[in-house]
């Protein structure tokens, strides 16, 4: 993905876009990263990739928040096609959206899946270490006794 030229006139619309456009662009670096960490159970790296997103993030809620300043109650799309230079960028960056939603639902889908693996091998230690209750067979004498309905000691 490469971010278009930066221009010698650029409107206040067209600058916050391009800071939207890069650190989209950033942001599909890390869930690169993300996911690779997540396969390879390096939970430094995840650490270390989910803090980068987290600083993205709230550089990319200060560029919204400079888009909201700049276009001052006028409609987006209006805005968009007053400015020349920003269409190309409008549409990159909905395409990056587009694209980081794909790759955050590859990684939860890796997640779920890595946690169900690690639910059902506990189960299966669990099973292996516990002692087994027998199914059929003389009940233990010592829980008929503990009823608190019936036993007078309660």
């Amino acid at each position: 993905m490469t971010t278009p030229a930066a221009r010698a006139h650029q409107s206040p619309l067209e600058d916050v876009l391009l800071d939207v456009h890069a650190t989209l662009a950033e942001l599909l670096v890390a869930a690169d990263e993300q996911y690779a960490a997540v396969a390879a159970r390096d939970h430094e790296r995840l650490e270390s990739v989910t803090r980068q997103q987290e600083r993205l993030g709230a550089r990319l809620a200060r560029a919204e928040a400079t888009r909201r300043s700049v276009l001052n109650g006028e409609a987006f799309d209006a805005a968009v096609a007053k400015s020349p230079g920003t269409e190309q960028l409008h549409t990159s960056i909905a395409s990056s959206v587009r694209i980081l939603k794909q790759k955050q639902a590859q990684t939860t889908s890796l997640l779920e899946r890595s946690i169900a693996m690690t639910s059902h091998t506990l189960t299966f230690l669990q099973r292996l270490v516990a002692p087994e209750v027998p199914t059929y067979g003389v009940r233990p004498t010592a829980m008929l006794r503990q009823s608190l309905l019936v036993d007078g000691r309660a």
